[in-house]
Order: structure tokens, then C-alpha cells, then sequence
């Protein structure tokens, strides 16, 4: 896609975006992934939300209506309808449920007693932080994009999110996640929990690991803390889905904790699959409806592993940093596990 390095973090500093992975406690670097100009071989994109979403919605002619909440779809011989809860609706050949981990639209197609996302075994804390040239060049200078840590029970994510033009100032987020012997319990204490009560247990959490990293959680104060907290939930793919007018996609059809940086990414893959299949039926003259079987059988499979992979990350034989990287690599063999 042209120019989508636009979207990078880096893209202002005139950088390549560079992960590294250390290990928390020692702050020992373990490997580095990018780090080379966008488009060759070993590239990456961490990218801005919202700068991905902004460059995709310009990026292509197409009418959105923002703000609009799914209630409910009604499908039959020749489209589906979809119903919204102001009263409008929308008629097409095919629906698309892109609608997140709590999917209205894979509630219905799947029906009663379908698989809901579950907890993971991860709890994560996340705060966002102002840092001054002399925090944030030590985190630069292992890697400029974000850096992945690791250690007993833990992971944890610090990457910028945007810099001052004069680099007076860059603006961080951090995430610890915690593995806990009870996640649920964690989980919903987060949710109901004060600022400074989240400060103070991140704090407490990772006062063990590496200057570098504990004094960014201990620096940002109380006032850091992310008013909304994310829950991570995991939902495996269902073997079969149906091949009506409906289906679904990203973290709708595969929801994963965020460990191996492939949520996004399976989730353009199964775009970009559905895109494909699209223009084929459209230059053969074939119904839009004929796709969605050939979609699925492709992003079922995809989708199961990558869940699975991601959830392996996690494991305790992956609390080494050495040991992450190796799950973090795209290799389908040695997932191990089995859905859930």
C-alpha cells in the first residue's frame, strides 16, 4: 500500500521503526526486529491508531456513516438488511461483522449458546506518560518504536506514541500484564479500581524490573493511569462458520491477547482475502454470496492459530526473553495447545 508508512510513529522523526526485545529485569537486550526503511525485506510499521484508521478512510472512495450501533440483520434469498438503534437500516449483498470482540453480528449469525470471549490469563495495567529527552532516549536508543519485556508472570509493552516536533518532549504508553493465578478476579478488581489504586499497584508490581522501564510507571504519577481500562479476551474461531450473506472478521471471528502483535494483522489479512475474493466475483459476473465460502475456509484455519500462538506467548515457557522471541515468530509449527 502506498505511503502507508505515513502511519508510523516514527514517521515525523524521520526514523525506521525498530521493537526490541529485553529482558525486564536486567534490562539485557535480546533481539531486535526492523530497524530498515519501509518496504524492504525485515520492515515494520508500528502504526498510530488513528493515523491507520484516518490513511484507510482516505485512502479508498468509499461512503462511511460513523456512529452508527448494529442491533440486528435480517438476510434472504437476494441481500441482508442491516438495523441500526437509531431506526435507520442498510441494505446490501453481503454483511461484514467487523464489529469487535463483543460482536453483535456473531452473536446472531452464531445463535444461542455460541462460544463467548473468554478472560485470558493476562491482566493488563496501562498508563500513558509525557517523557522529557533524558527519559525517553534511553528507551530509544533500544528500539524507537516499542520494547517488548518479559519475565516471570510478566509482559510488558512501552512504545511511543507521538513526539514533539523538537523533541522537547515524547508522548509513551506502557502496558504491564500481569499472569496471575486467579485472572478474573485481577481482571475485575481493574475495572472498579481509582486511579491511585491502579498507580500504586502498577508501581508495586514493577518496582522488581530494570530502572528503565520502572521509572516510567513510577514517573507518570496517578494521573497517567488510562481512565478506561482494556479487559483482554480471547475467543478461538469456531471450526465452521455459515456461508449465508453474513460473516465476520478481525476480532469479531478472533479475538487474541495482544503478545505477538498479530491481532491487527491477521485482521488486514482477513480483509485483504475478503477484498480479493470480491473483485474476482465482481469481474466474473458471479454473486457477492459466493465468496463467503472460500472466505472462511481460509480464515478459520489462520484465525485458530493465530489465537492459539498468541495465547502460547503468554505460557510460562516463554518468560525468558530468548524463549518470546521465538513465539513471537510467524511459524505455524510448535503452537501447541489446543482451542478453547
Amino acid at each position: 500500500m502506498n505511503h502507508l508508512n505515513t502511519t508510523s510513529v516514527n514517521h515525523e522523526t524521520g526514523d525506521n521503526d525498530e521493537l526490541a526485545f529485553v529482558d525486564a529485569v536486567t534490562g539485557e537486550v535480546a533481539g531486535k526486529f526492523g530497524g530498515v526503511a519501509y518496504g524492504l525485506p525485515g520492515s515494520i510499521i508500528r502504526a498510530s491508531r488513528d493515523a491507520l484508521r484516518s490513511y484507510l478512510w482516505n485512502a479508498n472512495d468509499l461512503p462511511v456513516s460513523p456512529h452508527k450501533n448494529f442491533a440486528r440483520y435480517v438476510e434472504d434469498d437476494i441481500g441482508v438488511t442491516a438495523f441500526f438503534t437509531d431506526g435507520s437500516s442498510s441494505r446490501g449483498s453481503l454483511l461484514i461483522g467487523a464489529d469487535g470482540a463483543h460482536s453483535h453480528v456473531r452473536d446472531q449469525l452464531l445463535g444461542e449458546g455460541a462460544q463467548k470471549p473468554k478472560q485470558s490469563q493476562y491482566v493488563p495495567i496501562f498508563g500513558e506518560n509525557d517523557l522529557t529527552p533524558a527519559q525517553y532516549e534511553p528507551l530509544r536508543n533500544i528500539a524507537n518504536a516499542v520494547v517488548l519485556g518479559s519475565t516471570s508472570a510478566l509482559r510488558l509493552q512501552i512504545g511511543m506514541l507521538t513526539m514533539e516536533k523538537d523533541r522537547s518532549s515524547a508522548h509513551y504508553f506502557w502496558a504491564l500484564m500481569l499472569r496471575p493465578d486467579d485472572s478474573v478476579a485481577l481482571a475485575d478488581w481493574v475495572q472498579n479500581a481509582s486511579s491511585q489504586e491502579l498507580y500504586d499497584f502498577a508501581v508495586k508490581s514493577s518496582q522488581h524490573l530494570h530502572p528503565s522501564i520502572k521509572n516510567v510507571v513510577k514517573d507518570g504519577g496517578q494521573s497517567a493511569m488510562n481512565r478506561s481500562q482494556p479487559r483482554f479476551l480471547e475467543l478461538v474461531t469456531p471450526e465452521t462458520l455459515p456461508t449465508g450473506r453474513v460473516t465476520i472478521l478481525g476480532d469479531s471471528a478472533h479475538c487474541m491477547v495482544p503478545l505477538r502483535g498479530a491481532g491487527a494483522n491477521t485482521a488486514i489479512l482477513d480483509a485483504c482475502d475478503l477484498g480479493k475474493l470480491l473483485i474476482e466475483a465482481k469481474k466474473e459476473s458471479r454473486g457477492f454470496q459466493s465468496v463467503v465460502a472460500p472466505y472462511v475456509a481460509k480464515m478459520i484455519p489462520r484465525g485458530r492459530e493465530a489465537v492459539i500462538s498468541s495465547r502460547t506467548a503468554g505460557n510460562a515457557d516463554a518468560d525468558d526473553p530468548f524463549a518470546l522471541i521465538q513465539k513471537f515468530a510467524r511459524q505455524k509449527e510448535g503452537a501447541g495447545g489446543e482451542p478453547s
